[in-house]
Formats: C-alpha cells, structure tokens, sequence
C-alpha cells in the first residue's frame, strides 16, 4: 500500500541551499537511473507539442527545447521559472489543478512527479491529461530493490534527498496501479508499461484511434 509523507523539498524555499544541493542530487539520481534518456529516446520524432507538469528546475525541457526546435514547448510547476530556461518554454508558474490544460494536446511528460498524489487527486489528474495524444511518465518504483539502492548512496547525498527518496519510493508505484488510478484505458489510452531494475515504473501511453 502507498504512504505518503510530505517530502521535505516541497516545503524549502527555491532558494535554500539545501535545497540547492538536493536538486543537484536528484539530477545525478535522474542520470543514474537514465530517466531523462528514456523519456527522450521515446517522444515521437514528429511532435508539436511538449508539455511537462512538475518540470522541477527545467532541465530536461532545456534538453528536449534542443532535440526538438521544431517543438512548442510548454512547463507546469509551482516553482518560479528557472533563470537559465530558453525563452522558447512557456512556463505557468501555480497550482496545476488551477490550471486548464493546453488544448492543443501532443506529448504530456510527468518525471518523477505523481508519486505526490493521492489516489482521489490522481483520479482528477486522470482527467486532466485525456486531452493528450502521448503520455510519457515515470515514477518511483514500490520495491525492495530501489530501497537497498537508496541505502547504498545514502553516504553520499544530502540528508534532505536521504529523507525524500525514502518517502519517494514509499509513494510510488507497483504495475497497473497508475493505469487503473488515472483511468487511463477508460480515457481511451493504450498503454505499454516496463518497470527498470534501478528503480523507475515507466508508462508510455498512446491515445487509440
């Protein structure tokens, strides 16, 4: 069963420095695990549209706004726009569920961002994203394994990161719960889902026609 606990970087400000050094933990954790490669490798070569919710400090946009030029580019984040961001990333700065979403569709990215959701608010979220063509996600596995990898790097991450990835992977997924929560076979989703050995739960979501 998931258990979710507050994570302690939601709740620092931007600019703390632990903060600060907990982001740049979770981008090594990020190319440790090869999330932001997977999620490349698999947007569709032809895409208009990118949209990401929970786009953290933009550094994956920053990497698909040069693989994809030909892509609007759009982020979701409560976070304040990073400062290094291309100015071609729209970026809508609040609470998602305030938000509409683009109508435009395309490809939707959710990184390492669900896990934050109870199921009644991923059911909502559900809805949201069924005006998309593609959904890419990747989430925490609910295993043993990422728990003794955890342990592993404990010495050498910062204790806000030590703390929140424990919390992350107790969040998180085993196959078939995000499906089933989100609706997304009933929102007319077909949906391919592998699970990697390092940690991650992986949903490539295509619209049927």
């Amino acid at each position: 069963m998931r258990k979710l606990t507050p994570e302690l970087l939601d709740h620092l400000p931007h600019d703390d420095p632990g903060a600060l050094r907990s982001r740049a933990d979770l981008r090594r954790i990020n190319f440790f695990m090869g999330n932001e490669r997977w999620i490349a490798s698999v947007i569709p070569e032809n895409t208009h549209h990118i949209t990401e919710i929970g786009a953290g400090d933009g550094h994956l946009l920053a990497r698909l706004a040069r693989k994809f030029p030909q892509a609007e580019i759009t982020a979701y984040d409560l976070a304040p726009r990073p400062a290094h961001l291309p100015l071609s990333v729209k970026w809508i700065q609040g609470d998602l569920f305030a938000q509409a979403p683009p109508a435009h569709g395309g490809t939707l990215i959710a990184n390492l961002f669900l896990h934050h959701f109870t199921d009644p608010q991923l059911r909502v979220l559900g809805e949201w994203m069924c005006g998309f063509d593609t959904l890419l996600i990747n989430e925490p596995l609910r295993a043993r394994l990422p728990v003794f990898f955890g342990k592993l790097a404990a010495p050498f991450i910062h204790p806000i990161t030590r703390h929140d990835m424990r919390v992350s992977i107790e969040a998180g997924f085993t196959p078939g719960d995000l499906a089933e929560t989100l609706g997304l076979k009933l929102h007319g989703f077909h949906v391919t889902e592998t699970t990697d050995l390092r940690g991650a739960i992986r949903l490539v979501c295509q619209r049927r026609d």
